[in-house]
């Protein structure tokens, strides 16, 4: 019973009776199912450096996912460097606020001085 083979260089399935068998000298064996992937394979071309093959989708969709990974690595990077910089900023606008506060006290501790010092001179005269 003829059986389905599968190509040695670009993974596809090779239907009985299509494709070429290389037998090399010491008596193993390379399936390819078309002229390109065995021209491919003279030209010493690596399956995994070829988008159209399973090697490469394999490979490229790896480093893909790798591209992927530190991009959101990136994203949380800066999103913890905006984070850091809001918080300084905030403590910033909190210890002028307090400095504010402050001011805001002496200033009302010398008008309440000055309201003091002008009702002591009325009961004097």
């Amino acid at each position: 019973m003829p059986r389905t083979r599968e190509c040695d260089y670009c993974g596809a399935d090779i239907e009985p009776g299509t494709g070429t068998m290389l037998v090399h000298n010491d008596g193993s064996t390379t399936h390819f199912c078309s002229s390109k992937c065995e021209n491919n394979a003279d030209l010493g071309r690596e399956a995994r450096n070829l988008g159209w093959t399973d090697a490469g989708r394999t490979t490229t969709a790896a480093q893909q996912q790798e591209a992927k990974e530190q991009a959101e690595a990136a994203e949380a990077a800066e999103e913890a460097e905006e984070a850091k910089a809001d918080d300084t900023a905030d403590a910033d606008d909190e210890e002028a606020g307090d400095a504010d506060d402050e001011d805001t006290a002496d200033a009302d501790d010398a008008e309440a001085d000055d309201t003091e010092d002008e009702e002591a001179e009325e009961a004097e005269a």
